[in-house]
């Protein structure tokens, strides 16, 4: 399973985590990062589910039309 981590080009607090297993269906959750710095020192990170926090399946076609809003950040493999 391929998990991947997408940021919002526009919102810049707003992600999106993929879930790929492989088949033509991918898992999709929604959430919010916000980080707290100050003098560029890392206080604090808040996570926080948009909707109810459930991963919720996307066909290859629908997704990649969602992803033009977003940019890559981050992928690892399970």
């Amino acid at each position: 399973m391929k998990i991947t981590i997408y940021q919002n080009k526009r919102n810049k607090d707003k992600y999106i985590e993929v879930h790929n297993d492989g088949y033509y269906h991918n898992s999709v959750r929604q959430f919010m990062l916000w980080k707290y710095k100050q003098k560029r020192i890392l206080l604090s990170t808040t996570k926080n589910f948009v909707g109810d926090g459930r991963l919720h399946r996307w066909s290859a076609c629908s997704l990649k039309e969602l992803l033009e809003d977003y940019k890559m950040v981050k992928e690892k493999r399970l």
